[in-house]
């Protein structure tokens, strides 16, 4: 929960941080732990894992894939890992690429191998190049290798499956796809995961009370957009989830608008989807706002039909409850409303390491699964939407909303406008 002292602050202007902070990085002893229960799982096979992620920018900005992530915490391109669970050393080597001086004077150093390394990443052997001698030389205790694969998509084509299907088959080792396991384990976060998701909604809320405040006459999207990603910045956000939609009148009926350009009118509602990231963990909430301070009679009457579709969602989660028996009760709620028509995307996704993170909405959701519920409608020949998302964690009793904090009742989102611009403006 959002503790009320941050809320507080936050619509004040200023922030408090939950006490304690934790740290941007998780301790290494998380990821041994992680990397022991997937070795559990091989059946005695040996795995490899490379490195996923993608690069962009001018300055080769690198975001490693959620899985690869999750067992190491390494965000560097290049990089394998190798788990030999029957060896009697050495049970874990991660492979780094190899370093570049004259890259480096670009990019920056990179650490040397060293003791220190090690202990870092946690791990048996840190070494550097390709791991193909290493893989090879795990058929002296490992009958087979196995691939850890998405739970669905093409996993053949993937580099650590190319080069396990290359080895095996030089050595005569069987080849086994174990599909969807990450995605199991990664869906039930656990308490370190935890604290920083709440940290990253948090940060969140400080956003989100600038842009209540910023969402008047006359400023344009990119204003809103700016003011609240200050905000996240100035209190500790190590990124942002996804980039920061704000929607204003007929740009709030686009679901995922992007250029942020329009000035806002006196009458529109702004649709502000946006959140920051702590320590590679994602937030993600949507509020929408009145630009007069209030709603009119049309907007209040779609606002009150996807409240109640949270509602409605909310009064069925459970332990054991999948994702997609959740869908039916928002499809089921928004018919009732009558805006089943232009509710035209999914209730809610998980939430983790990625904003869309790794989950199966067919299973039963576990104890400590983080996901956002979302129910949204989007009426552009009325020239507005209104969507509301908040995070929901699976608890042993039932879920607690990670987000209650961050007005979303109409009543409370209105007087929460009027006092933040009121006190924006204040002498």
């Amino acid at each position: 929960m959002l503790p009320a002292l941050v809320l507080a602050s936050a619509i004040s202007g200023g922030f408090a941080h939950p006490t304690p902070t934790p740290s941007a990085e998780l301790p290494a002893a998380v990821y041994q732990a992680r990397r022991a229960k997937v070795m559990k799982a091989l059946g005695g096979c040996a795995t490899v894992m490379s490195a996923q992620g993608e690069t962009s920018g001018i300055t080769e900005d690198f975001r490693q894939d959620g899985d690869f992530y999750w067992l190491t915490g390494v965000n560097e391109p290049g990089a394998h890992l190798l788990l030999q669970p029957n060896s009697p050393y050495r049970k874990v080597t991660l492979f780094l690429k190899s370093r570049d001086p004259e890259a480096e004077r670009w990019t920056g150093p990179r650490e040397p191998i060293s003791p220190d390394l090690i202990e870092k990443y946690g791990v048996d052997v840190v070494r550097r190049g390709a791991p193909d001698a290493a893989i090879a030389a795990a058929a002296e205790h490992h009958a087979c290798l196995t691939v850890l694969a998405p739970g669905t998509g093409a996993a053949e084509d993937r580099a650590d499956a190319r080069l396990v299907a290359r080895i095996a088959s030089r050595f005569g080792l069987q080849v086994n796809y174990q599909r969807g396991l990450l995605a199991q384990l990664r869906a039930a976060h656990d308490a370190p995961e935890l604290e920083r998701m709440k940290q990253a909604i948090a940060i969140t809320a400080t956003g989100h009370a600038a842009a209540a405040r910023a969402t008047v006459p006359g400023v344009s999207e990119r204003d809103v957009q700016t003011q609240l990603e200050y905000a996240f910045y100035a209190n500790g956000a190590t990124g942002l989830s996804y980039p920061s939609i704000v929607g204003s009148g007929p740009n709030g009926a686009v679901l995922h608008w992007d250029q942020n350009s329009r000035l806002l009118r006196d009458g529109d509602v702004v649709v502000i989807d946006a959140a920051a990231e702590y320590g590679r963990y994602a937030a993600d909430v949507t509020r929408t706002y009145p630009v007069s301070g209030h709603f009119t009679d049309a907007q209040a009457k779609v606002y009150r039909a996807v409240y109640q579709a949270q509602e409605d969602i909310f009064a069925a989660i459970k332990p054991g409850v999948t994702m997609a028996e959740l869908q039916h009760v928002a499809e089921q709620s928004l018919r009732r409303s009558g805006y089943l028509a232009a509710f035209i995307h999914g209730f809610g996704h998980f939430v983790g390491l990625d904003v869309h993170d790794a989950g199966d909405a067919e299973r039963p959701l576990p104890v400590g699964a983080v996901f956002t519920v979302e129910p949204g409608v989007y009426l552009p020949a009325e020239g507005f939407g209104v969507r509301i998302e908040d995070e929901v964690q699976i608890t042993d009793s039932g879920y607690v909303v990670l987000t209650r904090d961050i007005p979303r009742k109409l009543e409370d989102v209105e007087a929460w406008v009027q006092k933040a611009r009121a006190s924006s403006s204040a002498p």
